[in-house]
This record gives C-alpha cells, sequence and structure tokens, in this order.
C-alpha cells in the first residue's frame, strides 16, 4: 500500500467513511488493510533508574553477548546490564554521572580495543566520559565542560589521526567538536552554529571523501531542517548544506536501507507524527524524503530485519501514545500501512533499541518505558513469508 503521510491519512479517513456510508445504503463488500504478523512477543521486563531517556546496545564485556545501557535522566545515573545470551539479562550495574544525561554512546576512546561509553549532562553542561575495564565495569574520567546545555553526543575520528573525536550539539544554536588525545581527554576544537535545537546527529561519510561528516537534526520551528556538514578531514567542516528543511527532525539515524552501501538517513519528526527516509547518492546529496507513520508522537528509531523477508524494516517508539510500532518494509521501498503496534505497558517510551538478545539469529527489540523506570525486551518469533 502507498505510504501516507499525516494529510493523507486524514483524507483517506474521509474518504473511507464515504466508501463505508455508501456500501450501507446499496451494499458492497470490502476489506480494511492488515497490519503486518505478530511477529514479537514480550520476553522480560528489567528495572534500570529513574527515567530512561536513552538505550543502547553494545557489547561491553567481550563475551559475543549484546548488553543493554540505559541512560537515566532523572536520577542521573547510567545502567548497564550484561546480556546472558538467551535474552535475559544480570541485575543492572548503576554508575553516576553528572546532572541530566539524556544521550549515551559508544566508542573506543583510548585505544584499547574495549568499549567506552560517552554521556552528555544537560544539567552540569559537560559530557563524560566512563572508560570501560572489558567486564562490564568502567573507571569514570573528570567532565569535559561544554557549552549551554549539550544534547547529541556525536564520536567520530573527524582529522584523520586514528583518535577518537567528539561533536557535541547545544540545545542554543551551536555544535562544538572536540579532538580526541587518544587517552580519554580532549582538546577544544571549533565550533559551527546550527539551527536551534539539534536534538540528534549521526557521523559518516556521505560524500565519498573518505572523511567523516556529520549530519544533524534541527528542528527550530523558523529554519527546521537535517544540516549536513561536510567535513575536510582536519577536525574541520564546510558550511552546511539543508536537506528535509521545514519538516522538524527530532530523532536522526543512519543505515543503508537499500543494500548498495550507502549510508541513508532516519528521522522521526516533530510535527504530524510523520517520520521520513532519505535514500543517498553517494555525493552529498539525497533522494527526495519518502514518507510513513508511526503512532503519537515518535520519538527514538531503531532499525533491523524485523520478520523474515529480507528487508530492513523501522521500529518506533511513540511517546504520546505509549507504544511502540513496527513499520515493516514493502518490496518497492516503501512502507507498509498500518503498522503492528505493542503496548508498552509502564508508558511514555522514549528509548528504543535493537540486537540479538537471545542468539538466535533474529533481532529483537528493547524498549524503556520513562514513567515506570523499566526497560522492556520483546524477542523476535520466527515467521515464514
Amino acid at each position: 500500500m502507498p505510504i501516507i503521510s499525516y494529510k493523507k491519512k486524514i483524507n483517506a479517513l474521509r474518504i473511507t467513511s464515504l466508501f463505508i456510508l455508501s456500501c450501507v445504503i446499496v451494499g458492497c463488500e470490502f476489506k480494511f488493510p492488515s497490519p503486518p504478523p505478530k511477529t514479537f512477543y514480550k520476553h522480560t521486563e528489567l528495572k534500570v533508574g529513574r527515567g530512561p531517556a536513552y538505550l543502547i546496545t553494545v557489547d561491553l564485556n567481550l563475551d559475543g553477548f549484546p548488553d543493554l545501557v540505559s541512560a537515566n535522566a532523572k536520577n542521573n545515573t547510567l545502567s548497564v546490564l550484561l546480556g546472558k545470551g538467551d535474552g535475559s539479562f544480570r541485575k543492572d550495574l548503576t554508575f553516576s554521572v553528572a546532572s541530566e544525561p539524556t544521550t549515551i554512546t559508544t566508542g573506543d576512546i583510548n585505544g584499547d580495543n574495549i568499549p567506552d561509553l560517552l554521556t552528555n549532562s544537560r544539567g552540569a553542561e559537560q559530557f563524560t566520559v566512563l572508560l570501560g575495564y572489558g567486564n562490564g565495569s568502567f573507571r569514570r574520567l573528570p567532565g569535559v565542560k561544554t557549552g549551554r546545555v549539550p544534547l547529541a553526543i556525536i564520536p567520530a575520528d573527524f582529522n584523520n589521526d586514528k583518535k577518537l573525536d567528539v561533536a557535541i550539539t547545544l540545545t542554543f544554536y551551536k555544535m562544538e567538536i572536540f579532538m580526541g588525545l587518544g587517552n580519554g581527554t580532549f582538546s577544544r576544537g571549533e565550533t559551527y552554529i546550527t539551527g536551534s535545537r539539534p536534538f540528534s546527529g549521526v557521523a559518516g561519510d556521505f560524500n565519498g571523501d573518505k572523511n567523516f561528516d556529520i549530519a544533524l537534526a534541527t528542528s527550530s520551528s523558523t529554519s527546521s531542517a537535517v544540516r549536513l556538514y561536510l567535513g575536510k578531514g582536519n577536525g574541520t567542516f564546510f558550511k552546511p548544506k539543508k536537506l528535509a528543511k521545514g519538516l522538524v527532525p527530532l530523532s536522526l539515524i543512519k543505515k543503508d536501507m537499500n543494500g548498495n552501501g550507502l549510508q541513508d538517513l532516519i528521522f522521526s519528526s516533530g510535527q504530524g507524527d510523520n517520520m521520513y527516509m532519505l535514500f543517498s547518492r553517494g555525493d552529498g546529496t539525497f533522494e527526495k524524503e519518502i514518507t510513513f507513520s508511526g503512532g503519537g508522537g515518535p520519538s527514538a528509531l531503531t532499525v533491523g530485519y524485523f520478520n523474515s523477508d529480507n528487508q530492513i524494516d523501522i521500529a518506533v517508539a511513540n511517546s504520546r501514545s505509549s507504544n511502540f510500532s513496527l513499520i515493516m518494509r514493502t518490496g518497492n521501498e516503501s512502507f507498509h500501512y498500518p503498522t503492528r503496534d505493542y503496548v508498552v505497558a509502564g508508558g511514555t517510551p522514549l528509548a528504543i533499541t535493537s540486537g540479538d538478545y537471545n542468539n538466535d539469529g533474529m533481532i529483537d527489540i528493547a524498549v524503556a518505558s520513562n514513567a515506570k523506570n523499566t526497560i522492556e525486551i520483546y524477542l523476535q518469533r520466527k515467521t515464514f513469508n
């Protein structure tokens, strides 16, 4: 079925109502489209710190099983849950960080081939590095001071010195670059003006020059866009290009969605409960955005093979409708509508991630309830198409 934007959904409902009325009068047979099969079931529920705002999946203790990390904004902690490989997790390890962590990411900061963690602290105006020991435990380094209200953390080697650098976005119109020294410390680089509220961003080589670029979702009410900063390879960036102007992007992720080796962009929007996908051309430009829909208040996104058709699908946590939606791909690179929705018992899901949590070769989903302070694990069932 064709993709449906917010306005198109309203028109579709009007047309459907007239169709039903005419059928009642003259008599006819009709079928509504059905959601995709229910490919997931709730396996378990895990307790974490207060106000989980962000989730990532990463193998922290190098045992081959994916682990979970939750940034808990209301009690200033990170919860680490080590996976057992059967869909269950060990009791969470709690690490205190500075005030109001709302984003977390991972990377090898000190070059020891062990995953480290980075988190922002909105209230303390800093970001924090936690160096991993390779067993699920960490050593917290002193916070790195940023500008006002840091939001996204974007790690990549921006100057090609084989040391991980970090881009930090600020609520008020800026992105700061910090150059990694290879030991967990940083020196301050350039600062760039962005649109206001750059909630999220990703790094990748979007124009094929072997240098890392940055794509930011900026949701300013007057100049919202995905801003693409092409990297020069020395830690600095060209003036940004604007993509998807006026669509109020919030949560932005990257993924090769059509198997051509290029990183495409997917983002949720702050208007109309819509989401968008942009196919990369590989030269720093993108095809016109494809629109699709989930539930009410789409916030965080994750992607994966969520059924057995070899198409990469999308899952979105819907904060307002207290569920997450599975949005399945169709054969013509659009999306199936309606979606398959799963109620999050605790309500207010702000974070979602995915991984093979029970080691069966299928991708599962973890979603956090910000209100109940839990993570719900949904395991995928085997389906046959």
